[in-house]
């Protein structure tokens, strides 16, 4: 007996064009088929969305709002498709897209609604792995499959059933099958991916970058796991807004192993500010920053300013308070210092009038901007406010060599070496062979320094780091 002859449903809908978060369904339809195909059961229905659909959607599926107007919302339908759907196999083509939208509908009337799942764009692939082209239109035209009304549901829905018949007469049982249980057995993958592909997958630390079928980058991460991290992406892409878009778009992963979690996440950081990939926002470049500088007026009181600025030079962090993305979130930490710590406006920045600030007026300033409080005493207070938010100095006397213990890492041993907060180069060391040296611009990153300031506080455990010189490590490279 063939999978097939249990209870399957082939379903399509149609949406308003919008993410399954706040898209609705406008038609849906399903065949259910029962008793090896003896018995066939059709449903169909369109819903209104309780709103109006956009012009392309109707240029698509002919399907008005007037014709929504009067007909049932999908609260109206929900028993009857839900009695309809259960306890049958899900079919249906790119089926995370469908299921993703019945999955909110349903939850949205308080059903929950987990079938089994089975993607005929995964069959196609499987069975047919030398076309180029799994599209719906691609097939229909491939098995001359007949349809009178491409993207309407019931049509659509017919077309995944007809091509699941013309698959059982072109293969055996056992081939289409053997298809079918590899993808019942293990998480759905999006329609571009190949079992293959997620098979191949290392398990250690490393960058994994999603690419669509142009090789333009989706989204870059890392992980300790790089397989268990990416799949992770795929089980939960119809809870997520961000995950389900990528499901839909990703084509292929291109995954770059390194020594250990360290470089893991200062690549990533470096890949995101070179590739900026469309579903990453942390970790972006900016073209400017803004920082809080303090400098010492005449009197001996820290004063503080902020200055937009396109980069750090390396090894002028001294006067350096605090890094901000913008002058908004500057100036928001600023007042709320002022509060926090009753320190002054006008030394702050914020007042340029002689005198006293408005604050002292109000008993709210101990009088630094007018000598009445001791520099010593209020510039404490600035120091003891901005200890962790400030660039902390350099803590060796020399660049220095980090290697990661990593005893289920890469056969190639792989370190960074770092100076003044700055990646400046990585040492590969193939066995039987010289070293392999990249040198690299200094240039101050933020988030880099963020990444090595915690990993050096919290993880140095995990690390092997010796002092190297300059010297050292360009005679190293021209060897």
């Amino acid at each position: 007996m063939s999978v097939l002859d249990e209870s399957v449903v082939f379903v399509d809908i149609e949406t308003n064009g919008l993410g399954y978060k706040r898209g609705r369904v406008i038609e849906v339809a399903a065949i259910r088929v029962e008793a090896s195909w003896s018995e066939i059961q059709s449903y169909s229905s369109i819903v209104n969305p309780q709103t109006q659909i956009p012009a392309f959607i109707t240029k698509l599926t002919g399907i008005t709002s007037k014709d929504l107007d009067s007909a049932p919302c999908f609260a109206d339908i929900a028993d009857d498709l839900y009695r309809f759907l259960e306890g049958a196999i899900f079919i249906a083509h790119s089926v995370r897209f469908d299921y993703s939208f019945l999955k909110q509908e349903f939850a949205r009337v308080g059903k929950k609604f987990n079938p089994r799942m089975l993607c005929t764009v995964k069959l196609s692939q499987a069975l047919y792995p030398q076309q180029q082209s799994h599209k719906l239109d691609s097939i229909i035209g491939r098995c001359d499959i007949k349809v009178k009304n491409r993207h309407r549901a019931y049509d659509d829905a017919y077309a995944v059933l007809r091509f699941v018949e013309h698959a059982r007469k072109k293969f055996s049982d056992n081939v289409v099958d053997s298809a079918i249980t590899s993808q019942l057995k293990k998480p759905t993958l999006p329609k571009g991916l190949s079992q293959t592909v997620v098979d191949s997958l290392p398990q250690d630390h490393g960058v994994y970058i999603f690419e669509d079928e142009n090789g333009s980058p989706l989204y870059v991460g890392k992980s300790v796991n790089i397989k268990k991290r990416i799949l992770s992406h795929f089980r939960n892409d119809h809870a997520v807004a961000t995950e389900f878009k990528i499901s839909q778009l990703i084509s292929r992963i291109n995954v770059r192993p390194t020594g250990g979690e360290l470089e893991a996440l200062l690549l990533e950081s470096k890949l995101i500010k070179e590739m900026q990939p469309l579903y990453n926002r942390r970790l972006r470049a900016t073209k400017t920053m803004t920082l809080a500088r303090q400098s010492k007026d005449s009197r001996g009181y820290i004063n503080i300013s902020i200055d937009d600025i396109s980069k750090i030079q390396p090894g002028s962090t001294e006067d350096i308070l605090a890094v901000y993305s913008n002058k908004g979130r500057a100036k928001e930490s600023l007042n709320q210092a002022i509060k926090d710590s009753r320190l002054c406006p006008k030394l702050m920045g914020f007042e340029k009038n002689s005198g006293s600030c408005f604050l002292f007026q109000l008993r709210k300033c101990d009088g630094a901007c007018i000598g009445q409080e001791a520099p010593q005493r209020y510039n404490a207070r600035i120091i003891d406010y901005f200890a962790e938010k400030r660039i902390e100095s350099w803590p060796f006397s020399s660049p220095i060599l980090i290697e990661e213990k990593n005893p289920v890492g890469p056969d190639t041993p792989k370190a960074i070496v770092v100076d003044q907060w700055c990646v400046i180069a990585d040492i590969t060391q193939d066995e039987e062979c010289s070293p392999s040296i990249s040198l690299y611009d200094r240039a101050f990153d933020i988030d880099t320094y963020k990444i090595l300031s915690a990993h050096l506080k919290n993880k140095m455990h995990l690390l092997k780091i010796r002092p190297i010189s300059t010297s050292q490590l360009q005679i190293m490279a021209n060897s």
